[in-house]
């Protein structure tokens, strides 16, 4: 499984803002895109990281599926709107995408 993982810093005083339009991207363009809602959640900066620091969080089985997404998100008609309105509400130059392979537990016999 792999967690990909887009970063985001928020403007100040517009992380509320660009936390609601992610939600409704989530259900425009990324159920459209085939992420499911328990797939997908939005972590924000608590303790140790920027007030401002917004990650969008998507689980995949395949790095196959997750390609296939980024590419379908250009035939959703409503992507191109959002990014617009992204824009304003986040620092320029922050956005970026990291991509983690989830490990199995360690097994209870040890």
């Amino acid at each position: 499984m792999l967690v990909a993982r887009w970063h985001l810093t928020a403007r100040f005083g517009q992380k509320n803002a660009c936390v609601a339009l992610l939600r409704k991207w989530e259900v425009d363009v990324g159920q459209r895109i085939g992420w499911r809602p328990g797939s997908i959640r939005i972590l924000t900066g608590l303790i140790g990281s920027s007030d401002s620091a917004i990650e969008f969080e998507v689980r995949c089985d395949a790095l196959t599926d997750l390609e296939g997404a980024w590419a379908g998100m250009d035939a959703v008609p409503y992507h191109a709107q959002y990014m617009k309105e992204l824009e304003a509400l986040i620092v320029s130059g922050s956005s970026h995408w990291s991509v983690y392979q989830a490990l199995a537990g360690a097994p209870e016999s040890l």
